[in-house]
């Protein structure tokens, strides 16, 4: 029974890093926790991500209902994507991420 157990907690840690994992998915996620942006602002939040990569990686987290991608008719035809309550619900592991990433940091650096 206990290796069922842990077999079901490998999966469910292997789908959670596939759906986030990767080079770009989860400093995109990071970047729309605090509000909606256009695809322009994502790319410069992102730095080096090409168009065609960023594009493919905004369909990819739309599929799986992390993002959405919205209309603002309001500043004529511009596109804003935004976390999903679904998304949302990654705040906390973002937030955690960033926590291990600065303390990882802090190790790495101190041994030189």
């Amino acid at each position: 029974m206990r290796n069922k157990q842990k077999q079901v907690q490998l999966r469910d840690v292997q789908d959670v890093i596939d759906v986030i994992g990767g080079r770009w998915r989860g400093a995109i996620l990071a970047s729309l926790c605090a509000d909606g942006k256009r695809f322009n602002e994502l790319k410069r939040d992102l730095g080096p991500i090409t168009p065609r990569i960023l594009t493919k990686e905004l369909k990819y987290l739309e599929m799986h209902k992390l993002i959405s991608r919205e209309a603002d008719d309001s500043a004529g035809t511009t596109v804003v994507y935004r976390l999903t309550k679904h998304g949302k619900s990654l705040d906390p592991l973002i937030e955690a991420i960033v926590a291990w990433g600065q303390k990882h940091r802090e190790v790495v650096l101190s041994e030189f």
